[in-house]
């Protein structure tokens, strides 16, 4: 009972473990959700030309802080006063936050703080119910293999983990750009002229859902896609991905510099494209704002640099991994790179990565 007790107990450190993170990861989610849901109502009371009034009465689960750019209070139930403005996600004892900064202040409103319990809640819930587990079961000595059959089985856990993961970043990744698309839509119901504003929107967030849709049918047809190799100059290629992502990339006040010249491949100029656009996607996506994204194609090597958050140097090799994400705070569902690895091994063509943290990134590639 004693060596039961022993393996139970570290099987149940294990166990809290892997159940902490994925309470942490839900309960961020739903709070990340709670801060959309209140930019979203801003958002229409702006468009549709009403003044927006937080209803406090209806929520229970979260207390809500709203602050100008001068981070004084417009509303705030926060039972903490001392806010973190610089800091996407953080916590302390008794609570945990979520910081939303909209680009552009609605109302007088830029930072939308959520103040959450829950995930305190179900950690003692999660500590009390796993110390009973414990005490019992140290009793009954056949639970042992029971716990050692649930080890041997831990790989294809860890697998359906990694898929229902990505079927929740899914659904928070497509989240945004449909609901923008439904609000812009929403919007042009309304008004007897066409505003560009609102058809810019509608431009980024399909060519967002085109960029999801892309990397997804690509990561599940990669074995059925015919290749057809052709001899084609890379500059065009390069420019076409460029002309795609300007408008998203100006949604943040990024742009593109360019320095190419003729370079000719033989090779298929859809899956080539593919590699360009998830690399031009993640520096968009991982880019400090008003920041250039410099782009360079000389003697067969391509290089592009972004001045963004950059990457641990002990990450760079693992980050080709499939759903393999080092900052979760951007979203993504880390199939981007892998992508990039696979077409690149397709062509023997050579990739690698220098970063910096908080400088910035510039991955390369060697076309043979």
């Amino acid at each position: 009972m004693f060596s039961a007790a022993i393996l139970i107990s570290i099987i149940a450190v294990l166990y809290y473990k892997k159940e902490v993170v994925s309470i942490q990861e839900h309960s961020t989610m739903e709070m990340q959700n709670k801060a959309l849901m209140i930019e979203k109502e801003l958002i229409n009371a702006h468009m549709e030309g009403r003044e927006y009034h937080y209803n406090a009465s209806l929520e229970k689960r979260f207390q809500i802080g709203l602050f100008n750019e001068e981070k004084q209070t417009v509303y705030s139930s926060l039972r903490s006063k001392e806010v973190f403005f610089e800091k996407r996600v953080y916590k302390n004892d008794s609570y945990e936050y979520i910081v939303d900064t909209l680009q552009m202040p609605i109302f007088g409103v830029k930072y939308i703080v959520i103040e959450g319990t829950e995930g305190f809640e179900q950690k003692l819930k999660l500590t009390m119910l796993i110390f009973g587990v414990v005490v019992v079961s140290t009793v009954f000595v056949g639970f042992i293999g029971y716990f050692l059959s649930q080890l041997l089985l831990n790989p294809i856990k860890q697998r359906v983990q990694k898929l229902d993961d990505f079927i929740k970043d899914s659904s928070h990744e497509l989240n945004t750009p449909i609901s923008a698309l439904m609000m812009s839509v929403s919007s042009l119901k309304n008004k007897k002229e066409v505003d560009s504003r609102v058809l810019n929107h509608i431009a980024v967030s399909v060519k967002q859902i085109a960029q999801i849709y892309n990397s997804l049918s690509f990561l599940a047809f990669f074995d059925r896609d015919e290749v057809v190799d052709e001899a084609f100059d890379l500059q065009d290629v390069i420019k076409e991905s460029v002309k795609f992502f300007e408008e998203i990339a100006q949604v943040k006040g990024n742009r593109f510099e360019l320095h190419l010249e003729p370079t000719l491949v033989f090779m298929d100029k859809s899956r080539i494209q593919k590699v360009f656009n998830n690399l031009f996607s993640n520096a968009i996506k991982y880019s400090y704002p008003n920041t250039p994204i410099k782009l360079e194609l000389k003697n067969r090597i391509f290089s592009i640099e972004d001045e963004g958050v950059g990457i641990k140097k002990e990450d760079q090799k693992s980050i080709f991994n499939r759903f393999e994400r080092k900052s979760k705070e951007q979203g993504g569902f880390g199939i981007g790179l892998d992508i990039v690895k696979s077409i690149c091994k397709m062509y023997d063509i050579k990739f690698w990565v220098h970063s910096q943290l908080q400088k910035g990134s510039t991955f390369y590639l060697q076309f043979s």
